[in-house]
C-alpha cells in the first residue's frame, strides 16, 4: 500500500497560499462516483497538526487524506477580513488541485462549522460529512452570548498575552484523559495570530445553515464530547436533527475537539461510519 506523505503549498488563484499535507494515494472514483478522499478541517486557533492522531492512521486504512491549515491559521495566508466564503474557496481550490471531485468532509469545532457551510454551498462536492463538537447556528440568546464571549476572549488575550492563553488551554484540558489535547493546545496557543482568531470567530458566528441542511440527504455523522455539558450537547444535536440521514453520537470523557481528547472512541465511530458508507 502506498502511504506516501506530502507537505505542500498551494498557490491559490487570488494570490493566497494554502499549506497542507496529504497522506496515502488518491484512489480512482468508483462507478457510483464515490471517493475515499477525506478532507480534515481543524478548529479555531489550531492547525493541521490537530489531526496528528488521525492523518497517518486513516491513510494506512486505504483513505486519501488531505489536511490543510485553514486561512488565518498555521502557515496558510492571513486575511485582512475573513468570511465563510473565503474558506469555501480555499477548500474548492484544494480539492480541484488534487483532482478530487467528491470528498468526505470531517470537521471539528470551527472546522465543523466550515464543513456545514461548504456542504450547503457546494453539496455536489461532498458525499459524506462528519461533524464534531460544533454548531450550525447561534440563534438563542444563550447561543449568541457564547459566540460573543468567544470573540471577547480573544480581545482579552491580546491584552493579557499568549502565555495566559496557553495557561488557559492547559487548565481547560487538565483531565488526565485529555493530556494530548493539553500538550497540543498549550503549544499552538503561543503561536496564534490573535487578530486572525478574532476575524475567524466573528466569521463562524455568522453560521446559519440548519434549515438548509434539512434538504441534504447525504450520510452524516455528528459527534459531541459530553464534558462541556448538556448545552453544548444540544447545540450539536440540532445539527444531527437537521440532517435527514444522520447519526448522533455522544462520547463520554471527551470535549472539543474529540479527535484529540478521546481519539480511541472518536476513531472507532468515524471508521465504523466510513466503512459502512464508503463501501
Amino acid at each position: 500500500m502506498n502511504r506516501k506523505k506530502y507537505k505542500l503549498i498551494l498557490k491559490n488563484p487570488d494570490g493566497t497560499i494554502t499549506n497542507y499535507k496529504t497522506f496515502g494515494s488518491q484512489p480512482p472514483l468508483k462507478r457510483d462516483g464515490t471517493s475515499k478522499t477525506l478532507l480534515l478541517l481543524h478548529g479555531i486557533g489550531a492547525d493541521n497538526a490537530m489531526w496528528q492522531l488521525q492523518m497517518q492512521r486513516y491513510a494506512s486504512l486505504g483513505y486519501h487524506v488531505v489536511v490543510p491549515d485553514l486561512f488565518g491559521h498555521g502557515l496558510s495566508s492571513k486575511l485582512s477580513n475573513i468570511d465563510l466564503s473565503d474558506w469555501h474557496n480555499q477548500i474548492s481550490w484544494l480539492l480541484e488541485n488534487n483532482n478530487v471531485e467528491k470528498c468526505t468532509l470531517i470537521g471539528a469545532s470551527m472546522g465543523g462549522v466550515i464543513a456545514q457551510s461548504f456542504l450547503v454551498a457546494h453539496r455536489d462536492m461532498v458525499e459524506t460529512i462528519i461533524i464534531a463538537d460544533s454548531f450550525g447556528e447561534l440563534s438563542t440568546f444563550k447561543e449568541k452570548m457564547l459566540g460573543i464571549s468567544a470573540v471577547f476572549g480573544f480581545y482579552l488575550f491580546k491584552i493579557l498575552g499568549k502565555n495566559m492563553l496557553a495557561k488557559g488551554m492547559y487548565t481547560t484540558y487538565k483531565a488526565t484523559y485529555a493530556y494530548v489535547a493539553q500538550e497540543y493546545f498549550e503549544k499552538v496557543s503561543l503561536n496564534v495570530d490573535l487578530n486572525q482568531m478574532i476575524l475567524a470567530r466573528k466569521a463562524i458566528n455568522q453560521i446559519d445553515v440548519l434549515d438548509q441542511l434539512k434538504s441534504i440527504t447525504i450520510p452524516a455523522l455528528v459527534i459531541v464530547g459530553a464534558e462541556f455539558g448538556q448545552f453544548f450537547i444540544e447545540i450539536n444535536r440540532k445539527i444531527a436533527d437537521s440532517l435527514p440521514n444522520s447519526e448522533f453520537i455522544i462520547l463520554e470523557q471527551s470535549m472539543d475537539p474529540s479527535n484529540l481528547v478521546n481519539p480511541v472512541e472518536f476513531d472507532k465511530q468515524v471508521l465504523r461510519f466510513l466503512k459502512k458508507e464508503l463501501v
